[in-house]
């Protein structure tokens, strides 16, 4: 999953690119269509800094905040969680392309450009500067574009559709699914507890040691077999949000003594996975955070790789096996 991660990040700048090659051409013909560019009031530096996003689909009435908060993007609006911070920087990406088109002067009223009351509008927070709010219209008549302006200027450009598109994303889009967020080069111990299995394992100077099952403590673990571990922690992602859950954390299998996956880094940071009760009809396991009060699922069959995993490994360390499997309520 990291690479299909790493893979849909390239796609998403070279398509950024891309937008910024064809922008490239547009302006020129603009230029040579239409020579009479209106003075610009919206510059956005590569220096310049976005703090926060508003996107507003007036079509299908909804509305989006994202803000920065140390260094990382977060949902405000409609609900409040980490967002997927490749994509965001993207919306940071575009609107500064978007403030060099060259601007131009309208010949007609805005509703003509569907600009009057645009069916999209983004608003861009930057530090030190006045918010700006970038309106997208309707198709041009003519060539692969759409019309756009920022709100503060008297003047309109072009924009590829592939932008606009950008721009809509769904929230469940948006959202940050790895269930672990730690960069796995600064791992320093991993703990996983399944039924009546537990697993444990701490790097010291570069080398992992597992510490669980006891039969094995102090035993050298193989570095390529722990990448292969910690790529099955990465691997794990949330699959659907149950933002209006209504239901106790008891009531779904969240008890004092849970199933759970403990991850500790270096510089003190952790991060703490419960799991809850299995949802046959869904394939599903409930999950949740510590720290986080959003519930959420996860898909059985990547708990049952990571068991399966866990269970190869005891067989090549020659661990003997537990005889039962955890219950079905569990993983």
């Amino acid at each position: 999953m990291k690479l299909i991660r790493t893979f849909v990040f390239i796609l998403l700048f070279a398509a950024v690119a891309a937008i910024y090659v064809y922008q490239a051409r547009l302006a020129k013909q603009i230029l040579t269509n239409a020579p009479d560019e209106v003075n610009r009031d919206v510059v956005l530096t590569p220096e310049d800094s976005v703090e926060g996003i508003e996107l507003k689909d007036h079509s299908q009435k909804t509305q989006v905040t994202l803000r920065k908060n140390k260094g990382g993007w977060e949902l405000e609006r409609p609900v409040r969680y980490p967002a997927e911070n490749g994509i965001v920087e993207g919306f940071a990406i575009a609107a500064k392309m978007a403030s060099k088109q060259p601007r131009l002067q309208a010949e007609k009223d805005w509703e003509e450009y569907g600009l009057a009351d645009p069916e999209f509008e983004v608003i861009f927070s930057v530090q030190g500067k006045k918010d700006a709010t970038l309106l997208v219209g309707t198709q041009a008549p003519v060539g692969k574009a759409v019309f756009a302006r920022w709100k503060e200027e008297r003047g309109y450009f072009l924009l590829p559709p592939e932008m606009k598109a950008m721009f809509r994303q769904s929230v469940y889009g948006l959202r940050e699914k790895r269930v672990f967020r730690l960069p796995p080069e600064t791992l320093r111990k991993v703990y996983i507890e399944m039924g009546e299995r537990a697993y444990q394992w701490k790097e010291d100077a570069g080398e992992w040691h597992w510490f669980e099952p006891v039969s094995e403590f102090g035993q050298k673990m193989p570095l390529e077999k722990m990448n292969r571990v910690l790529a099955a922690l990465q691997n794990l992602h949330i699959r659907e949000f149950r933002d209006n859950n209504k239901q106790s954390k008891a009531e779904l299998g969240f008890f004092m003594i849970h199933d759970r996956i403990e991850l500790d880094a270096e510089g003190g940071e952790k991060e703490r996975f419960y799991f809850g009760n299995e949802i046959p009809d869904e394939n599903a396991y409930y999950g949740l955070r510590e720290g986080e009060e959003t519930v959420f699922l996860v898909d059985r069959q990547k708990v049952i790789e990571i068991f399966d995993l866990l269970r190869a490994l005891q067989r090549d360390q020659g661990i003997p096996l537990a005889e039962k499997q955890p219950p079905s309520e569990t993983p």
